[in-house]
């Protein structure tokens, strides 16, 4: 079949849905799909290229300030690799912004990556026009992602649609998405409307499909749940260790922060009092964050000067390298979301890692919670209850799990939850060869298998 996947970022950003979207079309393509991106343009790449098999297309521009990167010439952007610290920004960039909070994030609709709409539908008519396409696949947020791929579906009916919502639009407003003082009864009747015309909507937090179960209850049947992508097995056998491995107890963190959803705080107060009642664990722990950290929360590390010596900050670096990272770490740290309707995605890699874990949790239904209720390694915070009690048990349960990984076989049921459906469906897409490393890339196929081969 001839799958087309729209989604705002492509290759060479780095973040979660770039992670997950290459490594399904490489899968699909492997299988003998032709895929093809719509995405934006990037200076530096080709409107039209091959990548790894899959045809790439881009048009448009991301964002303003992505525009203004492409004119410039700006090479370092956001959400790619390379950095290795937060950085305060600079002047120029800190007054842009504040023309910009005060003006275009005011009144732009549906979110900021509303200037990519004309241009890549446009495109995405175009490809349509010379080609039969068997689906669409629309991811979001960006909801204009989803706007393109409608108005595809409006005037091609026979195209299945499949809608991924890797966070919700209409009620994320701890997230800011948009206006929503002025725009929020548009955003529950754009979704809604999308919500009518997809064909299949797959999300990967209960609590967000229980949400949007309520607000629109005529597309339930077409809501699927499906789990983030993990991508661990094949470095197992790599097992290469840290320097200092022995007499240093390695922390790792993945991930960004978020104004309003999650910030590191909470989590920099428990080790720094940690660090102030057990001097000694100075020179015995190295904390790691991977991921981009915006200069926003610069001020949350400056907070805790005691603690400079033994935070490392490693900034974006290639998936395959924050796996053997994760493989390489004593502990992973988890600072979970104030709302409960976002799934973190590295919930999989991190069942996966088979890894003792910390987590910093916000809210009384916490999905990354629900999602460990059965893994026996891990310890869960109160983030919004004072930390101080919990200093004893942190340093206890780094004693005792230091060097310890959950055995395989308890993990292996929790990756494997829902393979059966899978086993017994008689599309093409399901009965091709399964690994537990592939179920989730399964999981969409038979999504849309159950579209293109009917059962």
């Amino acid at each position: 079949m001839r799958i087309i996947v729209v989604i705002s970022r492509y290759h060479p950003a780095l973040n979660p849905n770039v992670y997950r979207w290459s490594a399904i079309a490489q899968h699909w393509q492997q299988q003998g799909h032709e895929v093809h991106v719509l995405c934006s343009r990037r200076l530096g790449y080709p409107d039209e290229q091959v990548m790894d098999g899959v045809f790439v297309h881009r048009a448009g521009q991301n964002s303003l300030l992505d525009a203004i990167y492409n004119i410039l010439k700006i090479k370092k952007r956001r959400g790619e690799a390379g950095g290795d610290s937060p950085k305060r920004k600079g002047t120029w960039r800190l007054y842009l912004e504040k023309i910009a909070d005060y003006t275009w994030r005011l009144i732009y609709w549906p979110d900021g990556r509303c200037l990519w709409y004309l241009p890549a539908r446009r495109k995405l008519m175009m490809l349509l026009s010379l080609k039969k396409y068997d689906a669409v696949i629309s991811v979001g947020l960006p909801f204009t992602a989803h706007l393109i791929a409608q108005y595809a579906k409006k005037h091609h009916p026979a195209l299945q649609w499949l809608m991924d919502i890797e966070d919700p639009f209409c009620f994320s407003e701890a997230f800011f998405v948009n206006n929503f003082a002025l725009y929020r009864q548009l955003n529950v009747r754009a979704e809604r409307k999308a919500f009518e015309m997809a064909d299949v909507i797959t999300l990967t937090a209960s609590n967000a499909r229980s949400r949007y179960e309520a607000l629109f209850p005529q597309a339930t049947s077409r809501m699927q749940l499906v789990l983030p992508l993990f991508d661990l097995p094949e470095l197992e056998k790599e097992g290469i260790p840290l320097q200092e491995a022995g007499h240093i107890t390695h922390l790792g963190y993945f991930g960004a922060f978020y104004r309003k959803i999650r910030t590191p705080d909470a989590f920099l107060e428990l080790l720094a009092g940690f660090i102030s009642l057990n001097p000694e664990w100075e020179k015995r722990l190295l904390v790691h964050f991977f991921g981009e950290i915006d200069a926003e929360f610069l001020p949350a590390f400056e907070r805790y000067p005691q603690l400079a010596g033994i935070l490392k900050f490693h900034g974006l670096v290639p998936r395959q390298a924050v796996a053997k990272a994760m493989l390489q770490m004593d502990v992973l740290i988890n600072i979970g979301n104030t709302t409960d309707y976002h799934l973190p995605s590295k919930c999989a890699d991190y069942l996966a890692s088979r890894k003792p874990i910390i987590s910093l949790s916000y809210t009384e239904n916490d999905p990354f919670t629900e999602f460990f209720k059965d893994y026996p390694m891990l310890w869960v915070v109160n983030a919004r209850q004072a930390l101080d009690g919990n200093v004893a048990q942190l340093c206890a349960f780094l004693q005792n799990n230091k060097g310890k990984r959950v055995p395989k076989e308890m993990t292996q049921p929790l990756l494997e939850t829902g393979d059966l459906v899978f086993r017994q469906c008689p599309c093409p897409a399901c009965l091709a060869p399964s690994s537990i490393k592939l179920l989730f890339i399964k999981q969409f196929t038979h999504s849309l298998g159950q579209l293109l081969w009917p059962h």
